[in-house]
């Protein structure tokens, strides 16, 4: 929490918060944030990233809303992507970069078995997420993904700042992720739409080596 306030705003939400333990059924896994106080499946209570990704809810997914499911991205992917972030910051650059490594073999594997755009933004709330191919790990991953090599573009700071400044301008309000987008070419000078073509709005994993004869996902 003190890496999510220093580095991207005040966290609005109270001067208190923390995990809350529920029981979402035998199979539930993960989290709801339910800010100040998110829900954790009690069988990912020990899961340190459930906490990492719950918490920084708070800055993008409650703190900036969605102004529509098409944008689900903006609040999964960019909220794996402060994840990271945090393990870095509290682990160390070895942990931050295995997990990216890790989240990447997954996508990879994801991908091969079903795929989607994650960005099908020229509608606004024309999808319904319950039966929509979004409602998989597929924006979390390839939303994360974007961010880190967005961040490899534009350097760590100009891309945390431009974060900082998109979550300070739009706490309390709804947003959608072309709105980032846009945002991060203004602050930055540097236009993200090839990457969110390629990660965003397009199918596959980019640079990833196709599987050969003989290899499964």
């Amino acid at each position: 929490m003190d890496f999510f306030e220093t580095r991207y705003g005040k966290f609005v939400f109270g001067d208190k918060a923390g995990s809350v333990s529920a029981n979402l059924g035998p199979k539930a896994k993960g989290g709801m944030e339910h800010h100040p106080f998110w829900h954790v499946a009690s069988p990912s209570m020990g899961d340190r990233l459930v906490h990492h990704h719950e918490a920084a809810h708070g800055w993008y997914g409650n703190g900036v809303r969605i102004q529509c499911w098409e944008d689900f991205v903006l609040s999964e992917g960019t909220t794996d992507y402060l994840t990271a972030r945090a393990v870095g910051a509290t682990e160390g650059e070895a942990a931050e970069a295995k997990l990216w490594e890790s989240w990447r073999k997954d996508l990879e594997k994801l991908v091969a078995r079903r795929d989607t755009v994650v960005l099908p933004d020229a509608t606004c709330n024309a999808i319904e997420m319950s039966t929509h191919p979004l409602a998989s790990p597929l924006p979390y991953l390839k939303g994360s993904l974007f961010l880190h090599e967005l961040e490899k573009q534009v350097g760590t700071a100009a891309l945390d700042g431009a974060l900082a400044r998109f979550y300070q301008l739009h706490v309390g309000k709804a947003a959608r992720m072309q709105q980032l987008l846009d945002f991060v070419k203004a602050e930055t000078g540097h236009d993200p739409e090839p990457l969110a073509r390629a990660w965003l709005r397009g199918l596959g994993v980019p640079g990833a080596r196709p599987l050969t004869s003989g290899q499964t996902p």
